[in-house]
């Protein structure tokens, strides 16, 4: 089982980025709006965007824990609380599906002797139902700040905990499954990897 690492929550001045999960925003110079990594037709690529989605939407998620404090459950709060939920229950999944079902099993093909691969897939994939169980309890407290409602989105660094968890777990794949993904994947097989994200997204 993973360990989560927490760290001290952090106390971030000025107001929360009103991220968009899927166009991408034109940011003033000076804005808080973070830039969303645009979604690329290269399946690696667009691998690495999704991260950047990730730790964007985390960001803003830290930023809402001292926004709550300060402000309560305002418009702005209740926007950015949809925006996450809107991501972490659309997006998200559909990019752990993109490794479990399509990439992780095509490395595992093309390198079956490669043992230390294999543990690696099988933590993250660990890491992916752990994720799951935390968002989950995060999940109920976004519902409700959603709404305009107040909630203790602190309460045991559960939101620094997601934000660390999930930003922790995008820099370990991309430092070895997408690493290795750049090195044994064919032109062929990238491109079958690209028709079944491409066609998982139809759906949406």
């Amino acid at each position: 089982m993973p360990v989560l690492v927490c760290v001290e929550l952090r106390s971030l001045s000025g107001r929360l980025p009103m991220i968009i999960p899927f166009p991408k925003p034109a940011a003033a110079k000076d804005s808080l709006l973070p830039t969303i990594p645009s979604i690329s037709d290269e399946p690696l690529e667009m691998l690495e965007a999704c991260h950047g989605r990730v730790r964007a939407f985390t960001e803003t998620l830290r930023k809402l824990v001292p926004h709550l404090a300060k402000n309560g459950a305002d418009a702005e709060a209740a926007q950015a609380a949809s925006n996450i939920l809107r991501y972490f229950d659309l997006a998200a999944p559909k990019h752990h599906q993109d490794e479990e079902v399509d990439l992780f099993p095509l490395l595992l093909a093309t390198a079956p002797e490669d043992t230390a691969l294999a543990a690696a897939i099988n933590q993250l994939r660990a890491e992916h139902l752990q994720m799951g169980h935390l968002w989950l309890q995060l999940r109920e407290l976004l519902l409700l700040v959603s709404e305009g409602r107040m909630a203790d989105l602190a309460r045991d660094n559960l939101a620094e905990c997601f934000a660390d968890f999930y930003q922790q777990h995008a820099a370990s794949e991309e430092a070895g499954v997408f690493a290795a993904a750049q090195h044994l994947l064919s032109p062929s097989q990238r491109e079958l990897l690209g028709r079944s994200m491409a066609a998982r997204r139809q759906d949406r």
